[in-house]
C-alpha cells in the first residue's frame, strides 16, 4: 500500500464493514451538534498538512462524541472507498 526508504505498510481485508455513520444536525455556524435534547460543543482543531511545492492545506477537524463530521458531498466524493461503489441518499 505504501513504503519510505526505511518502512513498508500494507491492508488485509479492506472492505470489513468496521464504521457507522450518523447524521448530526448542526448550529448555524457548524459548532455544536444537537444530541439527546440538547446542543453540546464540537470538537474543533486545526490541522495543517505541507504539500511539497504547494501552499499548505489548514483543515479545520469537527468531531463529536461518536467521531469526525464529514459533510455529504464529501461522503458522495469518497463513496468508492468508504462504501464500495455509492453512498444511500441521506437527506
Amino acid at each position: 500500500m505504501g513504503r519510505t526508504n526505511n518502512l513498508s505498510w500494507g491492508i488485509t481485508v479492506p472492505r470489513t464493514d468496521i464504521a457507522d455513520l450518523w447524521q448530526e444536525e448542526l448550529n448555524e455556524d457548524e459548532t455544536q451538534y444537537f444530541v439527546d435534547g440538547e446542543w453540546k460543543d464540537l470538537s474543533i482543531r486545526k490541522e495543517r498538512i505541507r504539500i511539497k511545492g504547494e501552499p499548505a492545506l489548514e483543515l479545520k477537524i469537527r468531531t463529536t462524541h461518536r467521531g469526525p463530521v464529514f459533510d455529504f458531498k464529501t461522503l458522495q466524493f469518497n463513496a468508492g472507498l468508504l462504501f464500495g461503489g455509492r453512498i444511500p441518499d441521506m437527506r
